[in-house]
């Protein structure tokens, strides 16, 4: 799932006079658009750097952000603890966010 997403978002980056698609005002258009794909593959960039530091916690944010699935869920499917989950998210969120803020700058 998140290769479909990043994927998706790096087309809408790299799209070119429109694909063929009709012309539309730039009145028309949404920057909200852009912005949400390149979040989409400044995680994916952050996600890649946490995973060569720590490759659970790169796991345990693909199967909260990308899956869906709820603590609960990830803890039985990693064979981990519902503690040791809460622990890494709240690990993983922060470093995500101190990396793609870096990246930003």
């Amino acid at each position: 799932m998140r290769q479909i997403l990043v994927n998706h978002a790096k087309s809408r980056l790299s799209e070119k006079r429109g694909h063929g698609l009709a012309h539309v005002s730039l009145d028309d258009v949404e920057p909200a658009v852009h912005e949400e794909a390149a979040e989409i593959v400044a995680l994916h960039e952050a996600l890649e750097a946490l995973h060569a530091v720590d490759p659970r916690k790169s796991m345990l944010v693909e199967m909260r952000y990308f899956g869906g699935l709820s603590i609960e869920e990830t803890a039985e499917a990693m064979g981990v603890s519902v503690r040791t989950v809460n622990r890494d998210w709240r690990l993983a969120r922060s470093w995500l966010i101190r990396e793609m803020n870096r990246e930003s700058s």
